[in-house]
């Protein structure tokens, strides 16, 4: 063993012992400066694991906000869905997105407009029957019928050749504007004063006013007496 003694300076030279222990708290503070650095480490990767699933989360909520504007607005699209189902029906098809579904309807006769929602949403091509007293009867016909696939009968009363479009009105206040599908190429063998049937999508509603009468418009619309 080395015992202490006076170096040079004056001052008492480092036993082996003291050596030793030195040498081992320097490890020791090596362990914990490396522990430290694997510490911030395991940190930063998990700032940046929180990072990337925001990234992916703000990107996925985009591209559904997209198409939900689109569809459901603008009857556009969908730009970020795939279409993985097809329908026997005329051309129906069922696109899939990142956590949403958009069915577009293409029947040969029957529904064409698009529809979007959850994976869930089910393929639905019956109309729902409605009559013009019971939409006028309603506290809020727009919400309640806005994008809905419907049937609705009334009187033929006007018959608009140029925006290929037929008017019906019923003895009530209700005027039902339907857009006729460009396959329905010949409306004028429809005669005016007859119940006319109609299908098709809702897509506005006017409410009475000192100018206006109450109107239901519904697009994409097949017509038959």
């Amino acid at each position: 063993m080395y015992s202490s003694k006076p170096n040079k300076d004056g001052n008492t030279e480092m036993t082996l012992a003291e050596k030793e222990e030195e040498i081992r708290d320097y490890y020791d503070d090596d362990e914990e400066l490396e522990e430290y650095e694997d510490e911030l480490e395991r940190v930063a990767t998990s700032m940046r694991n929180i990072d990337i699933f925001f990234t992916i989360l703000i990107i996925i909520i985009v591209l559904i906000g997209i198409d939900s504007i689109a569809v459901d607005s603008f009857n556009k699209g969908p730009f970020f869905a795939i279409p993985l189902v097809s329908h026997d029906d005329g051309g129906t098809k069922e696109y899939y997105g990142l956590g949403y579904k958009v069915i577009k309807y293409n029947q040969t006769q029957g529904r064409r407009d698009k529809e979007i929602g959850l994976w869930s949403l089910k393929y639905n091509t019956e109309p729902l029957d409605i009559e013009d007293k019971d939409i006028i009867n309603e506290a809020n016909p727009y919400e309640k019928y806005r994008k809905k696939f419907v049937r609705i009968t009334a009187t033929l009363q006007e018959i608009d050749k140029s925006n290929h479009r037929i008017i019906m009105k019923n003895n009530n206040t209700l005027t039902t504007v339907c857009q006729i599908v460009e396959d329905q190429k010949d409306i004028s063998n429809l005669e005016i004063g007859k119940e006319t049937t109609v299908i098709g999508t809702v897509t506005d509603y006017l409410y009475d006013t000192e100018t206006t009468e109450e109107q239901l418009f519904i697009n994409d619309c097949f017509a038959e007496q």
